[in-house]
């Protein structure tokens, strides 16, 4: 298995393994949209990151760098979209795509890296406990269409 950052010419794949989160699908961007928004990430230092096997994209997330007056002006990361193949769950895919994606945002400088899951599966609680991850804080959020 390879992990590195994800491409531009690999973002359709990215997207086409959205599909099987286990939701209603959205509507695909357009893909100029899709380009500034890939641009956006990666400009202010954040990546998509990628799994493959043979060639073929498992698994991803997205880290997001954000800027910070606190903590003595260092970045923080936020990890959004974390997905894995149906056929390569429970295979260590998940785990390798986080620890790649804490590794970037402390190489980044940031004091912290977080992600928020709506899951309430405890299988998957579970999951982002053994990657590293606390469940020490409670997250809140406003949602706007999606």
């Amino acid at each position: 298995m390879e992990i590195r950052k994800i491409r531009w010419d690999e973002i359709g794949e990215v997207v086409e393994l959205y599909d099987e989160y286990d939701r209603p699908k959205a509507p695909r961007p357009a893909e100029e949209k899709m380009h500034k928004a890939f641009a956006s990430i990666v400009e202010a230092g954040g990546c998509v990151v990628g799994a493959f096997e043979s060639g073929r994209l498992i698994g991803t997330c997205t880290v997001n760098l954000c800027a910070n007056l606190s903590w003595s002006a260092r970045p923080y990361a936020i990890i959004e979209n974390v997905i894995v193949s149906n056929t390569f769950r429970r295979h260590g895919v998940g785990k390798a795509v986080l620890q790649y994606a804490t590794d970037f945002a402390q190489k980044a400088g940031c004091y912290k890296v977080a992600l928020m899951t709506g899951s309430k599966d405890p299988a998957t609680l579970r999951f982002y406990e053994a990657a590293g991850f606390s469940a020490s804080k409670q997250g809140f959020q406003i949602r706007f269409g999606a």
